[in-house]
């Protein structure tokens, strides 16, 4: 759990693979992310390929296990077939990482796959500057999440997914794990 939140800070302070965006200046307010079409097409996963799909969210990194799974797989199943892969510029922020010790991201879901292998989903997270409160910093992607199989990253717009995460709807839909 611990090596997902220093993971997530990494993530946070603008590590990410991409390149920086041309429209964002230190000096002109906050740096902002910019999204464009891409021509990837990323393995998404089928209902069938999923063998278990759990949450990480909250400050702590506390861990969720859906009530109904066979449900919940087939809902993240059909938002990832009707997502639109996208090419996705994040700024970098100058200076040192930022390390934030508290899973201050959004929550993260975890799909293990029949392969054996597990996959991530989760909205895209940045800082735009630095300061106090540092959470007015935290930046999101709208409708944009990063799917991560492996060592391969894709970014997949998907509105009701980014939603389903981001505004809370799958708390009505998981428990904390035993």
């Amino acid at each position: 759990m611990w090596g997902k939140i220093a993971s997530l800070a990494i993530c946070l302070a603008a590590s990410l693979p991409v390149a920086a965006a041309a429209d964002g200046a230190l000096g002109s307010g906050p740096l902002r992310a910019s999204v464009s079409p891409s021509s990837s097409h990323p393995p998404i996963p089928t209902v069938q390929d999923m063998r278990n799909v759990s949450i990480t969210a909250g400050l702590a990194g506390l861990g969720y296990e859906p009530i109904h799974p066979a449900q919940v797989e087939a809902e993240i199943a059909e938002w990832m077939r009707q997502a639109r892969p996208v090419q996705v510029n994040i700024p970098k922020l100058p200076g040192p990482p930022i390390v934030v010790n508290a899973n201050v991201g959004p929550p993260e879901v975890f799909l293990q796959l029949a392969s054996g292998a597990t996959a991530t989903l989760v909205p895209i997270t940045y800082f735009s500057g630095r300061g106090e409160p540092l959470s007015k910093f935290i930046q999101h992607v709208p409708d944009v999440v990063t799917f991560t199989e492996g060592s391969h990253t894709w970014y997949l717009r998907s509105a009701p997914l980014y939603a389903w995460l981001m505004d809370g709807g799958w708390q009505r839909e998981f428990q904390l794990a035993h």
